[in-house]
């Protein structure tokens, strides 16, 4: 393998590039070149149209490859950027050695209701909206079943990105992923359960988990050190 220390870092939904600087600045003291990327709708400007998980990928792999040029690099995915990672891997681009999931949303037993309730609200939610009354009701019954409130801060585009974000199943796919993976989690996540964690151990071939205790869904933020440290322990074992 490429011993080439480029990574590729993505931020988790309802945040910004600037929230992984710390992790960021670790990795470079221990010789790692390092993009943080800007993702349309959070740093950027929201796409014209609702993009798809696919539609990041993509935009994902252009940035890397312009940005690493021919070299090889890694992918770092908190959360939100956790689902791009894998859809990005699913597809085995030459270049990705392999992909570091941290508090990767997507999996947890919750994600297949909300899966349900995004996938019948996409549908049929337009209808809703033609009658205010009862679109404030659709919503609360929304939010309560789905116990999701990102979704309830979106508008707009953004809005309609976040039902095909979460209305996507990545569960069936992630046994498809050949690169090697490292899996980041804290053990008292509420947002992503660990035991989301341990079923991507168990479906990735080639992984490896790590888990830290009395942390949670802001792991990235407050234990950079420890991460940086993690990663560069997985990628001395693929050199």
């Amino acid at each position: 393998m490429n011993k080439a220390r480029n990574i590729l870092l993505i931020h988790g939904w309802g945040a910004r590039g600037g929230k992984l600087l710390k992790l960021s600045l670790e990795l470079k003291k221990i010789g790692w070149k390092v993009l943080i990327l800007k993702l349309p709708g959070f740093d950027l400007p929201p796409p014209k149209e609702a993009w798809s998980l696919d539609d990041y990928a993509d935009f994902v792999l252009n940035k890397a490859n312009s940005y690493f040029k021919s070299g090889d690099f890694f992918l770092f995915g908190h959360s939100f950027g956790g689902r791009i990672a894998v859809k990005l891997a699913l597809g085995e681009p030459k270049r990705l050695k392999g992909m570091i999931l941290c508090a990767a949303a997507g999996f947890s037993r919750a994600s297949l209701a909300k899966r349900i309730v995004f996938s019948v609200l996409s549908k049929i939610g337009r209808i809703f909206l033609l009658y205010p009354p009862l679109a404030k009701l659709f919503r609360k019954i929304i939010y309560g079943v789905a116990r999701e409130h990102d979704y309830e801060k979106t508008t707009g585009v953004m809005r309609e990105v976040f039902k095909k974000v979460v209305s996507e199943n990545l569960k069936k796919i992630v046994p498809r992923i050949k690169v090697p993976s490292l899996i980041l989690w804290g053990r008292e996540d509420r947002m992503t359960p660990v035991s989301a964690a341990y079923f991507l151990q168990k479906a990735l071939p080639k992984s490896k988990l790590v888990v830290f205790d009395n942390e949670g869904h802001r792991l990235p933020y407050e234990r950079p050190v420890e991460l940086a440290t993690e990663i560069e322990k997985w990628f001395l074992t693929l050199v």
